[in-house]
């Protein structure tokens, strides 16, 4: 019977003298055989067009179909294709006419070039021929047809959400999270997500070929890896359907019912996992700094039919240089900083509920970050010394992450205990409240908060030549040195601190006029040292 529409087709074409039936190059008689390809009508057919080499389909449809719609899909390349139609010898001629009539050729119903998908929708008479011719615009490249005869209680391909694009929920150094809006499409329906280092792709079948491309020509060989894609459940209520692909084909899709998905090994330069009908995703195995394009497909078990989201895009953070040191109790530990590093420390948890942290920054400010079982406890910038309390239990596992506040070498000491009382200094406020005041001629008065009475204090002056620099004093001061290195003829004083919480120590002997650098030191009973900001005294120049 097809062979009988096709012939009596060609003789009414040939015999009406009807040229120019391909819309955009004209057809010549080897590609009249091309007529000869019918579409049916609710079903996918995949295509093949070599560059500049014209197809051309048609199909019919039934007298109790009054609209139809037609998508199209370009596999990667851009193509031409145009959808006209033509009425049949009856509806020029109808019965007891006798009038002659020469009909102009097939009429133009729709045209669309690009490389996306693209869908048209027309009323449909059952009394014409509809054409579908489809070119290749710049190299050969498969396609895929389907025609739908909107009978059906809804659409065989997915319908994409008001929203449509995939958001970057965070990006780090070797994983990215992505999340989407859901179908709205009631069809057994899962979601597939693409990663590559190229582009974003406007359809599913186009990643097929990179994908292709990508194996033959063996790009991108450093990241021949394994990509760890974890789906997560979904905010939204999302129906959950069997896993089959029926006549899908997607190379290098891995289905596994556990929540890791792992792609093939031996693809490279790309990778694509299908998820079911999850709508979030967390993509593992990716190199740091480097950029990764994202693509999402909703796809329609049923149909073999497939809707892509409006893809993204992400770099991933460089990798920070870190070394993991594990912490032991009751010893001090000396941690180096270099200028863009980061280290990682692990702490033993507490047995008893709670354990005690010192920890003393001795050149400039660093960045302390403490963690519990992931979460963060502690964030702040820490210059000098301080005591912090951790809470937990023996299950519990404590990390703390150091970097550089200013991008310069640094060195922090770390010193953990059971018990308060063991602390290098138990009583160490995080504010001292060092001042200077009651300054006259030769005398000053220097008080602070002091820190146990099992502690020493050490206060020394050094006289201020005109020309100094003072910035310089405070940028290359460390507060972790002893006063070894101090010289005797500035040592004011050295005492042992008593019970009282303020403490206050009167410096004599100074001259009239004069600038003095003023440094106090707490010297801990196992001499351990934390050295204050000094302090810039001037004696008054007159007295009475």
């Amino acid at each position: 019977m097809e062979k009988l529409v096709v012939l009596l087709l060609l003789i009414y074409l040939s015999s009406q003298g009807i040229d120019g039936l391909y819309v955009a190059p004209q057809l010549d008689s080897n590609h009249m055989a091309d007529v000869r390809r019918l579409l049916p009508v609710g079903h996918r057919v995949d295509g093949f067009l070599s560059v500049d080499r014209p197809m051309r389909y048609y199909f019919t449809t039934s007298r109790d179909q009054n609209t139809a719609t037609i998508k199209v899909t370009p596999c990667e390349s851009p193509i031409l294709w145009t959808l006209s139609f033509l009425p049949t010898y009856d509806s020029l001629h109808p019965r007891g006419s006798h009038k002659k009539h020469r009909h102009r050729g097939p009429q133009i119903l729709h045209s669309f070039k690009g490389n996306e998908e693209e869908a048209f929708t027309s009323a449909v008479s059952s009394d014409a021929f509809y054409f579908l011719d489809i070119i290749s615009l710049e190299s050969d490249t498969s396609f895929q047809v389907f025609i739908w005869n909107n009978q059906d209680e809804g659409a065989p391909w997915p319908q994409l959400p008001a929203d449509s694009r995939v958001d970057v929920l965070s990006v780090h150094e070797d994983k990215v999270k992505l999340s989407w809006k859901p179908s709205s499409a009631d069809n057994e329906l899962e979601y597939c997500v693409y990663v590559n280092k190229k582009h974003n792709f406007k359809t599913l079948c186009a990643t097929q070929i990179g994908r292709k491309q990508d194996s033959e020509g063996h790009q991108d060989m450093e990241d021949d890896k394994s990509l760890n894609i974890i789906k997560e459940k979904s905010k939204h209520k999302v129906n959950t359907y069997p896993k089959t692909h029926k006549g899908l084909n997607i190379p290098g899709v891995v289905e596994h019912d556990a929540n890791e998905l792992w792609p093939p090994k031996n693809m490279v330069g790309s990778q694509s996992v299908c998820i079911g009908p999850w709508t979030n995703a967390t993509i593992h195995g990716l190199r740091p700094r480097n950029l990764y394009y994202f693509d999402v497909f909703a796809v329609n078990l049923k149909d073999s039919t497939s809707v892509a989201y409006t893809g993204t895009f992400a770099e991933t953070k460089p990798k920070l240089k870190s070394q993991l040191v594990k912490l032991p109790d009751h010893e001090m530990v000396d941690i180096f900083l270099k200028s863009k590093g980061i280290k990682i420390i692990s702490v033993e948890p507490p047995m008893y509920g709670f354990k005690w942290l010192f920890v003393h920054s001795c050149l400039h400010k660093v960045h302390i970050q403490i963690m519990l079982n992931g979460q963060v406890q502690v964030s702040q910038s820490l210059q000098g010394a301080k005591n912090f309390k951790l809470t937990g239990n023996s299950r519990d596992k404590f990390v703390i992450s150091l970097k550089s506040s200013k991008g310069g070498l640094g060195l922090v000491k770390f010193f953990t205990t059971a018990l308060n009382s063991n602390l290098p200094f138990p009583n160490l406020s995080s504010d001292i409240g060092l001042s200077v005041s009651k300054k006259s001629c030769t005398s000053a008065v220097v008080s602070w908060i002091g820190s146990g009475y099992e502690n020493k204090y050490c206060i020394y002056a050094r006289p201020l030549e005109q020309n100094l620099d003072l910035r310089l004093i405070h940028k290359h001061q460390n507060s972790c040195l002893s006063t070894s290195y101090r010289s005797r003829a500035e040592k004011v004083v050295c005492r042992q601190e008593g019970s009282q919480i303020l403490v206050e120590e009167n410096i004599t002997d100074l001259k009239p006029g004069k600038a003095y650098l003023i440094d106090l030191y707490f010297i801990s009973l196992h001499n351990n040292t934390i050295k204050f900001p000094s302090h810039v005294l001037k004696t008054q120049e007159w007295c009475t």
